[in-house]
């Protein structure tokens, strides 16, 4: 079917780690909604769109004019799942304050306020757009979205750091095969993010500096999310001077710092869930302004990058 000609699409997903996307009240039930699910696309949309838009302001107005606003209407995208993900699972282990899982999970359990709840991995849910108000160009751009949210994102608490990881199954209304192994998976990732514009972006997007990797094949998921999970916690506490594992997020209390600046990590880790059940530990760099004040990236984000090239045995892809 043409961009042209198309009414709707069907994008499928499977949870692949514990996904913790709840209320503001952390031991509320774990929900998955629509307006959660659309946020992380708006996310990644926006991320392709340095290649086409460098403009915060043009950015707004065609990110109004596809998903709508107070000024612009309803959204030309209309969006429906087919039915929200609550549940109320609890991680019955306590983990140690030394390990990877409390290192890249920070705040999920917690003695005083209550552990959070998660939706199980495995889990699928299916989203319904209809596309017949949208544009081709804008068709395409939704389609690379739905995509690179599969490939690389996850939603909910610490996504960033491999918790709540999806993987697109299924795509109904576009040309898809769900990458079985590294090599597959990274050369999809490249040519979604291809056109990237030149130089460092404003907001979070692909661009000539992004970089991806991914390592070895694992067994499974919990294996996978282990493997990653453990050479990121070496590599940000390996990384001297300790100012510069600011590059991997904030609030860090080191100078010069400013105290209580927050920023989200740069660096995102993923777990992708291959066909035959096994999964690879990915993550991928998208490096922009880091604070309004303070656009450079502590260290130059050479620490990242070198985390990067860890993970497959110093042969990630993209550029530097």
């Amino acid at each position: 079917m043409t961009l042209d000609c198309m009414k709707t699409i069907t994008a499928t997903y499977r949870v692949v780690t514990p996904m913790f996307l709840g209320g503001a009240e952390p031991t509320a039930d774990a929900e998955l909604r629509l307006p959660s699910f659309k946020g992380a696309l708006r996310f990644w949309w926006r991320a392709l769109m340095w290649g086409k838009v460098q403009d915060l302001k043009e950015l707004r107005c065609e990110e109004a004019k596809l998903f709508g606003s107070s000024e612009t209407g309803q959204s030309k995208a209309l969006m429906r799942l087919d039915e929200p993900l609550i549940e109320a699972n609890v991680i019955q282990q306590r983990w140690s304050p030394n390990s990877w899982e409390c290192y890249t999970g920070y705040g999920i359990q917690d003695p005083v306020r209550g552990d959070r709840r998660f939706i199980a991995p495995g889990r699928e849910f299916s989203v319904h757009l209809d596309v017949r108000r949208c544009s081709k160009e804008q068709v395409a751009l939704l389609i690379s979205a739905l995509k690179v949210l599969g490939l690389v994102g996850g939603l909910g608490f610490h996504s960033r750091k491999g918790w709540g990881s999806v993987t697109l199954t299924r795509l109904k209304g576009a040309e898809w095969t769900c990458p079985n192994d590294r090599t597959e998976w990274a050369e999809l990732i490249e040519a979604l993010a291809d056109g990237r514009a030149q130089g460092r972006p404003r907001w979070t997007a692909f661009s000539t500096m992004f970089r991806c990797a991914a390592g070895p094949k694992q067994p499974n998921a919990d294996k996978a999310q282990q493997w990653l999970g453990k050479r990121y916690q070496r590599q940000v506490k390996a990384t001297l001077p300790k100012e510069h594992r600011a590059q991997f997020g904030l609030p860090r209390a080191f100078k010069p710092i400013p105290r209580g600046e927050r920023r989200a990590s740069p660096l995102f880790l993923h777990v992708h869930q291959c066909p035959d059940g096994q999964a690879v530990p990915c993550a991928i760099w998208l490096p922009s302004d880091f604070l309004p004040n303070e656009t450079e990236i502590p260290g130059k984000g050479e620490a990242a990058q070198e985390f990067l090239g860890s993970l497959s045995g110093q042969t990630s892809s993209g550029n530097q």
